[in-house]
């Protein structure tokens, strides 16, 4: 006897519904992850490009920019939307990019995670009208 037969309505629902929650699940600890390997930027900052007028001649500078004060300042403990980052290829500037761009792997990760979620809705939209049909 061969066993040729597809699987049934109810088991393609099934198994579907837990290949989405396998994927969210490694996208999941992706994150964790990435958040574990290093420090991600805020989603509120950026890096700034600004011209900076030296003695002799005129440079770039670069500096990491937040919508809020969040970097502490060394002088009196408080609070500033710029982190002086220094020319393009410094330290402070990679590990700026490097922070950066874990926060988008995240973002775009995050996006992923919501378009499963969506997914598992509508598949258990499908179930409770398969259950209804029996």
């Amino acid at each position: 006897m061969h066993n040729n037969s597809k699987p049934s309505t109810q088991e393609d629902l099934y198994a579907r519904i837990h290949c989405v929650v396998q994927a969210k699940q490694h996208l999941e600890k992706e994150i964790q992850a990435i958040s574990a390997s290093g420090e991600v930027a805020a989603s509120s900052c950026w890096i700034v490009r600004y011209l900076a007028k030296g003695r002799k001649s005129v440079y770039w500078y670069y500096k990491l920019q937040a919508s809020a004060a969040i970097f502490p300042t060394k002088i009196d403990g408080k609070s500033s939307r710029y982190k002086h980052l220094g020319k393009a290829g410094s330290k402070a500037y990679l590990k700026a990019v490097e922070q950066i761009f874990l926060r988008a792997k995240i973002e775009a990760l995050d996006r992923s995670i919501e378009t499963l979620n969506q997914g598992l809705k509508d598949l258990i939209q499908e179930t409770s009208k398969y259950n209804k049909d029996e």
